[in-house]
């Protein structure tokens, strides 16, 4: 059998039932403009996002405003929901779907949310991460301009916009809270330590509002608060040593469990200078997660095995236990994942691009998959990481669990994160409706339109005929009007061309011929390209048999079938 329509193949959306977390991921084709926001969700309730149709496009402009994405976050504000994220030129972008079809690619659903240039009033910031507060509903971004020595608009500002007009570029819609000009001391049990706040790459915001953020010069991560109501951090008490794995900041205190040798520091020696090597660039927390109620903080080291060996692909897991806010003491962290050096998943990572707790476990983006259909790029994943037998990690059998692989060909890999179960409209699902009467054939049977599976772009779709004459010729008619045809306006009444009864439903642009089998039915399998043009469009069906002694005109045809794809 032939398929019946041959389009051109092109990748497109298809049907979508929003179920589990959904998560976003931006990648693309270095030397190209084929960057984008990919959205997954689960169409088929398996718990994954594997198959070919469960990761589509959500936001893509020929990598004119979704370029250089660097970090990505939900956030309902106003009660629209949209993807906030760094890109080209040190903004802030807003993506936004205005018009319901469940993409960001419409006029105005792609907007500057935060210039942090001009906020800022300089010629660079170099904004890295972003995260919000659900006590004040700021957004928090790092800025983290260092060329030997911080400049003018690096460290931590907030963001808020404050007269409801969709941004946050207005005067007084923004606030400073780490100002790297300035200076900071912290207290220490061995003395005052005077830390680096000019070069914060990674940031997270707790359930408190404290912000914590990981700095690159210091390799530690450090907590700042606003206690005193003046916008800022930089006061007495309004920041301190929230964890310090590595140990490369002098007299900055250790994590307890490090300090014995229970705990495994994400670091190297630096190959540059003395001194050890990190970079925790990936930080989130998951609000209240814990089985005692307490937030989850999910420290991730972006080392690649090429840069620092042994600090690649490891993720830790930190709580509050002793509630004195920091994850310095004994037993408040563990090393709940080291990725290259697990034997059970199918892609151990070894490079972590993006990651994003929900749910008490964390799921990632990595450098891992299998091959694209061309070979060029790795199929980037995501997997997801819960901790099933409570032994305090998740490196154990069926605590990994492959979401998502970027289909067809891989991608370049930048960032993800994830987004609650239908924040944003889906379209409707694919349908197949069957309207109007079929005439009577000489056996004294009304053949049936049918079909087997749903019209999904990209997958087969089966039409079948029931109750036609046995053993006999027929041909499926199909079309793109149910309305106008080259013989007449549709619905078409075939009495006065000799066939009383027989109504011909659908135009006929394309025909495929076949031979019933001896209970007088058939099926055709129609390939449906990945057509991005295809989604969303009708194609109609109607069969013909053919009847000699039905009538004049020798025929009988079927009721018709309305296909809409998706």
């Amino acid at each position: 059998m032939k398929n019946l329509i041959p389009l051109a193949l092109l990748f497109a959306p298809t049907s979508l039932v929003a179920q589990d977390t959904e998560y976003m991921m931006y990648g693309g084709t270095p030397g190209t403009a084929e960057w984008e926001v990919r959205r997954t969700v689960d169409t088929n309730f398996d718990g994954q996002y594997t198959g070919a149709d469960e990761g589509w496009q959500f936001a893509y402009d020929g990598a004119t405003q979704i370029t250089y994405v660097e970090s990505m976050m939900y956030r309902e504000i106003n009660g629209v929901p949209a993807l906030y994220a760094i890109a080209d030129g040190d903004v802030i972008i807003k993506m936004v779907d205005l018009d319901g079809d469940g993409l960001a690619t419409g006029p105005g659903e792609v907007v500057t949310f935060i210039d942090t240039r001009a906020a800022h009033g300089v010629t660079n910031t170099s904004p890295d991460d972003l995260d919000f507060s659900d006590v004040t509903g700021e957004l928090f971004v790092t800025n983290d301009l260092w060329a030997n020595g911080p400049q003018a608009g690096s460290g931590i500002s907030g963001y808020l916009d404050l007269n409801g007009d969709g941004d946050a570029m207005d005067a007084g819609e923004m606030v400073q809270l780490v100002d790297a000009l300035g200076t900071i001391t912290l207290q220490e049990p061995a003395g005052p330590v005077d830390i680096d706040i000019g070069d914060f790459e990674s940031i997270m915001v707790d359930s408190a509002g404290v912000v914590i953020s990981f700095a690159q010069q210091d390799l530690a991560l450090y907590a700042f608060q606003d206690q005193n109501g003046d916008g800022d951090a930089m006061d007495a008490g309004e920041a301190w040593n929230f964890c310090n794995l590595v140990g490369d900041k002098v007299n900055l205190e250790l994590n307890a469990d490090v300090a014995a040798g229970v705990l495994y520091s994400p670091s190297c020696p630096s190959n540059q200078s003395s001194g050890l090597y990190a970079t925790l660039e990936i930080l989130d927390v998951d609000h209240n997660a814990d089985a005692s109620g307490k937030d989850i903080y999910w420290i991730v080291s972006t080392a690649s095995a090429n840069s620092c060996a042994g600090a690649n692909g490891l993720i830790y897991r930190g709580v509050d236990v002793n509630g004195d806010q920091d994850l310095n003491d004994a037993g408040e962290v563990v090393l709940w994942f080291n990725g290259p050096n697990n034997g059970i998943m199918d892609y151990p990572p070894s490079t972590f691009y993006g990651a994003s707790a929900h749910d008490g476990g964390i799921a990632f983006w990595s450098n891992a998959g299998p091959m694209g259909s061309g070979g060029t790029y790795v199929q980037n994943s995501i997997a997801y990481l819960e901790d099933l037998n409570g032994d305090g990690d998740a490196m154990d059998n069926l605590e990994q669990t492959d979401r998502f692989y970027w289909a067809p060909d891989g991608c370049y890999a930048k960032t993800m994160t994830s987004v609650p179960s239908g924040a944003f409209h889906s379209p409707d699902g694919p349908q197949f409706t069957i309207f109007g009467n079929a005439g009577t054939t000489s056996g004294g049977t009304q053949p049936q339109i049918g079909n087997n599976t749903l019209p999904y772009v990209g997958q087969t779709f089966e039409i079948t005929l029931t109750d036609a004459l046995p053993n006999n010729f027929v041909m499926l008619f199909a079309g793109w009007s149910n309305v106008n045809s080259t013989y007449g306006p549709l619905p078409l009444d075939l009495t006065s061309l000799g066939a009383p009864g027989n109504t011909l439903y659908a135009s006929v642009d394309f025909k495929a011929q076949f031979i019933t089998d001896a209970n007088g039915a058939a099926m055709l399998p129609i390939g449906l390209p990945p057509n991005p043009t295809l989604d969303g469009r009708h194609l109609y069906f109607q069969w013909y048999v053919d009847d000699p002694t039905a009538n004049l005109r020798g025929l009988t045809l079927s009721n018709a079938g309305d296909a809409l794809m998706r």
